[in-house]
């Protein structure tokens, strides 16, 4: 029936398993493939990791259906770190899976004389509500709560649980209400209720409510959107002005699609990188879009549109990252011999899965990328 993969940990899955009714099932724990053998993970779950890896999915059912993903993280909250992991959440509602992004509230950070707390940035709240709102599946965030006196001080004071001392306490309220939402979504599965439903159901408006209750808790001492990371580092300028930065970059007027040029606005997105690499980059492309561009589900339902500007970083290192791709690691380099299914798994889908991060995720996001001395559209 149910099944828990994992990525990198199995004690996510186990722990998964115990604080929800998943225990009640005794679900099968599989670990994700990945590299060459990619193609061993069920043609569903192949699809929600198009854009990166979540921490854990729930499937059910045989062909296995996923029905929840989960990302644990216990990196400070208020910079680059939970935007990265966006993309994880996004990949999978925009395939109908619900999600729970579980990241912490606070965290004590040490610097050279004392410490101080590190709180939560609000716009992944806001990127959450947008994404459950125009997939029409739950994406609900969790606080990793902390706490001075009661807390793991090794860990920045984040209560941790004792039988899994990475993950966070199953006896704080957040957890409780993260194993009621597990619990809601195993319902909901069993009795074959569709997710689109579950948007309507009382636990899911209440939170909701809670997360722009914690949205505007913060949002409030700086009321602008631009100027809380990431998009500090992004810029609204009218696409007649695009234009023109493109015809600077290649040299010749530039032919655009007809979707770009005809919105009238465009944000760009400036990361401050010598080095074209994807974290946290990448993720935070996908958070930009839901918070500054979107208006549905796909990447041509944007009323701005979406570019990605490295300056410092010259055409030539992307082109080599490919390159090197393509001799190490494409199935249709010359050099390879196998016939296997990670040849067939090319030959049905292409690279898609298969390339870096960064050629992945900026070229299926970006309407434009733009280096110093080129332009991709």
């Amino acid at each position: 029936m149910f099944k828990v993969w994992y990525h990198d940990n199995k004690s996510f899955a186990e722990y998964l398993i115990k604080i929800t009714n998943l225990s009640k099932y005794n679900p099968q724990i599989e670990k994700i493939s990945l590299g060459r053998n990619f193609a061993e993970n069920p043609d569903t779950i192949q699809k929600i990791l198009y854009l990166d890896i979540p921490d854990a999915i729930i499937t059910y059912g045989f062909p296995e259906k996923p029905v929840l993903g989960v990302e644990f993280c216990a990196e400070a909250p208020s910079g680059h770190d939970i935007f990265q992991r966006v993309a994880r959440v996004a990949a999978s509602a925009s395939f109908g899976t619900s999600f729970a992004f579980i990241f912490p509230e606070k965290k004590w950070v040490v610097r050279e004389i004392g410490g101080r707390w590190d709180i939560y940035n609000p716009l992944p709240l806001r990127a959450l509500v947008n994404i459950s709102t125009f997939h029409k599946v739950p994406a609900l965030p969790f606080f990793w709560e902390a706490n001075q006196i009661s807390g793991n001080e090794s860990e920045g004071f984040l209560l941790t649980d004792k039988e899994f001392p990475n993950m966070p306490d199953r006896n704080s309220k957040e957890m409780k209400q993260f194993a009621e939402f597990v619990n809601l979504t195993i319902a909901y599965v069993l009795q074959n209720r569709n997710f689109e439903e579950m948007m309507f159901d009382p636990f899911i408006l209440e939170r909701v409510a809670w997360m722009w209750d914690r949205y505007h808790e913060r949002y409030r001492r700086k009321p602008n959107l631009f100027d809380w990371s990431p998009l500090t580092s992004c810029r609204i300028i009218k696409t007649s002005e695009l234009i023109k930065l493109v015809k600077e970059k290649i040299g010749r007027e530039p032919n655009l699609p007809h979707y770009v040029v005809d919105r009238a606005e465009t944000v760009v997105y400036e990361p401050s990188t010598r080095n074209f690499r994807s974290d946290p980059y990448t993720g935070s492309l996908v958070g930009i879009d839901y918070l500054t561009c979107r208006n549905g589900e796909t990447v041509r339902h944007r009323y701005r549109n979406l570019v990605i500007h490295f300056p410092q970083v010259s055409f030539q290192k992307m082109k080599s990252m490919f390159v090197r791709y393509y001799k190490e690691e494409c199935p249709f380099r010359p050099s390879n011999r196998e016939t296997d299914t990670y040849l067939t798994l090319h030959l049905r889908d292409g690279c898609r899965y298969t390339k870096q991060k960064e050629l992945r995720i900026y070229c299926y996001i970006a309407d434009l990328l733009l280096f110093r001395d080129a332009a991709l559209y």
